[in-house]
């Protein structure tokens, strides 16, 4: 009976012993990795610091100032901002430092993180965002021929008409062609 005893916890050792050697083996390969994640020679550095930006949300909706004015640039002069603003209705552009005023618009409460100023106008106050590019392609306006109330269409040509038949038939039957004489090389 000793020697049952002596044989399973021989086996109970090696058994012990492949589960420890396991856990090692894992517990080094997730070492590893994390490792490899913090020092991959494919990233750049300070790759694990840097802060993950967040998306910007969808600018707000603006209301009816909005309709009017358009926040379209900003320059930073000797430590002075000023906003470039586009008058729709007057179909004319204003240059306005921070806090300032002309014709009747005054700008102040500008937000460098969001791109927002506070507008007011005729006792209305509102924040703009600034416009952001787009790379849709503008509408071309085209002119359109004026239709005709009968229903066959009509087609424009910007050939001359010739008749064969008719008072000057002869002279329009054939257009002599222009040749173009080189002068003789000396």
């Amino acid at each position: 009976m000793s020697h049952l005893l002596q044989k399973h916890a021989a086996t109970a050792s090696k058994a012990s012993l492949i589960a420890l050697a396991s856990l090692t083996l894992v517990a080094s390969l997730a070492a590893a990795s994390s490792k490899l994640e913090s020092n991959s020679p494919f990233l750049p550095p300070g790759h694990n610091t840097m802060k993950v930006v967040p998306e910007t949300p969808p600018p707000v909706v603006n209301g009816p100032l909005s309709r009017e004015l358009e926040f379209r640039g900003i320059v930073q002069m000797n430590g002075v901002y000023e906003f470039s603003l586009f008058n729709k209705k007057l179909n004319r552009g204003y240059w306005i430092a921070e806090n300032g005023a002309e014709s009747g618009i005054s700008v102040r409460n500008f937000d460098l993180s969001r791109m927002r100023i506070t507008v007011s106008q005729n006792g209305r106050s509102e924040q703009l965002t600034l416009m952001t590019a787009t790379d849709s392609p503008l509408p071309v306006a085209i002119a359109v021929p004026p239709t005709s109330t009968n229903s066959t269409p009509t087609r424009v040509s910007s050939r001359p008409k010739f008749s064969k038949f008719g008072p000057n038939s002869e002279k329009n039957a054939a257009i002599p062609r222009r040749r173009v004489i080189l002068p003789k090389k000396q």
